[in-house]
């Protein structure tokens, strides 16, 4: 009597846990993928361009045609971003990052592009050319916007300010 108290306890208790395995939502494919690719994509993680000063210019060699964004407006505006024919430059945690001209972008004036890539990021310029004056001879100024991205297209930093062009 016992055994056979115990052998229906026993039945019992394994019918029990296989409805309840039942009863528990089955995940699809689609959200199992979702699920791991959340849990493996880094945070995002902001950036903060440093001004790039006259020092910089000079050791770097980054002197030419091109056009600059600059952090504010006024002569005291730091500058953030070159951009120039095939290359495009910032300082970012104390060194130099250096970025390829996207061609294919939009032409901004004195042979300069709208867009630079690089291994970490990607810079967009978007600069107001129907609000664009003359600062001298061959220089000229628009307000404008500058957008960094990171490796998976988030944007890790973005400001208003000027973006000024010149030979």
């Amino acid at each position: 009597m016992r055994a056979s108290i115990i052998l229906a306890g026993a039945l019992l208790s394994a019918a029990c846990s296989a409805s309840e395995d039942q009863a528990k939502p089955v995940t699809s494919d689609a959200q199992a993928i979702a699920e791991v690719e959340r849990l493996s994509t880094p945070p995002v993680l902001p950036v903060q361009p440093q001004p790039i000063t006259f020092s910089d210019l000079e050791k770097y060699g980054l002197f030419g045609a091109g056009c600059y964004f600059l952090d504010g407006n006024g002569a005291k505006a730091s500058m953030l971003f070159i951009a120039s024919d095939e290359k495009g430059w910032m300082i970012l945690e104390s060194k130099l990052v250096e970025l390829s001209a996207d061609r294919s972008s939009a032409e901004m004036p004195y042979l300069s592009w709208s867009r630079y890539v690089g291994l970490a990021q990607t810079v967009v310029l978007q600069r107001d050319q129907a609000k664009a004056r003359s600062t001298g001879p061959e220089t000229e100024s628009a307000p404008g916007e500058i957008t960094i991205r990171d490796e998976n297209d988030r944007v890790v930093f973005t400001r208003k300010g000027l973006i000024d062009c010149g030979a």
